[in-house]
């Protein structure tokens, strides 16, 4: 029997690996990641001489986007326990358009982007870059931001951001600043339990952003969910439960007036002792259906649909 296939023709139908459903059909070549011990029988460790096949896999996520082709679909695989240190803004740079990085592993052996200077942060430079199913760990106080958008159609999907001990942070997990389209959905956010953490997504001039079904926890000290400087115009954030336990001032989501679109379905709580209405703050969205729970009332209210400021 011959070794395994790098899969040189993508996954046109979609693919299961491990249990983990692939729904990123890049039809494009296949670049392998392993940085840990663990290997495939018969394979070699990881290094950035290797040709980052199944059995020869790259040592890091950022070289193997340098072997990759723009626009042409091709995925990078991240094997299970993968850690790679991000220590500045050059460590992780998404430079190459249409990319997708898919870990595989479940819990902690999900691969991890470890955060260990306050400046480093992942680079998304390119438009249409999707990340799935890693973890994103804070491990030192104050990392200024986490993914820093800086392209369009950017996609984060099944990943989760947390830190690493008491006192270790990320001030703001994801910055869409000025670029559109991008897509946060089935993600994980977790701030300590203490201020330190402002804000888990930041939009500023972020069109069409969609923020669904995703879990916000922790102390978030200008709101979970914030939009601010210029409008956001046809956004949506829905589906998600968001926990801020905040005391002081931290919103569960707070967007700037001039924003437009769909806030639906939430199912937020908030230690912010004011009304829960001041908690939510919409901006001009629509909102449908979206429940506040607060240390004033804590059985909670449905936010009105016309609820504005």
């Amino acid at each position: 029997m011959s070794g395994p296939s790098n899969y040189p023709g993508g996954f046109a139908q979609g693919v299961v690996i491990k249990g983990i459903p692939l729904t990123v059909s890049n039809p494009g070549k296949v670049f392998w990641v392993n940085g840990t011990t663990v290997l495939a029988p018969g394979a070699v460790g990881g290094s950035n001489g290797n040709d980052g096949s199944y059995r020869r896999p790259f040592a890091t996520i950022d070289y193997a986007v340098g072997k990759c082709t723009a626009n042409r679909g091709d995925i990078i695989m991240v094997m299970p326990g993968h850690s790679e240190s991000i220590t500045s803004a050059t460590s992780l740079v998404l430079d190459v358009a249409g990319v997708a990085v898919i870990g595989l592993g479940t819990g902690s052996l999900r691969p991890d982007l470890n955060f260990s200077n306050t400046a480093g942060s992942v680079e998304i430079d390119a438009a249409d870059v999707t990340l799935y199913n890693l973890t994103l760990t804070a491990d030192v106080t104050a990392v200024v931001v986490g993914v820093n958008v800086d392209a369009n159609g950017f996609t984060m999907d099944s990943c989760e951001f947390r830190y690493n001990a008491t006192g270790d942070d990320f001030i703001t997990m994801i910055d869409i600043d000025a670029f559109d389209d991008a897509v946060i959905s089935n993600c994980v956010f977790h701030a300590e339990e203490t201020a330190g953490c402002s804000e888990a997504i930041r939009m500023d001039d972020a069109l069409r952003t969609k923020i669904i079904n995703c879990h916000f926890t922790g102390d978030f000290t200008d709101g979970a969910i914030i939009g601010e400087g210029a409008a956001s115009t046809g956004i949506l954030i829905a589906d998600n439960y968001i926990y801020n336990s905040d005391t002081t001032g931290g919103e569960v989501i707070d967007i700037n007036v001039a924003s437009t679109g769909l806030i639906a379905n939430n199912r937020c709580g908030t230690l912010f002792t004011t009304a829960p209405e001041t908690a939510f703050d919409p901006g001009s969205c629509l909102c449908l259906e979206n429940y506040v729970a607060n240390d004033i009332d804590e059985s909670g209210i449905i936010v009105p649909t016309t609820l504005s400021t």
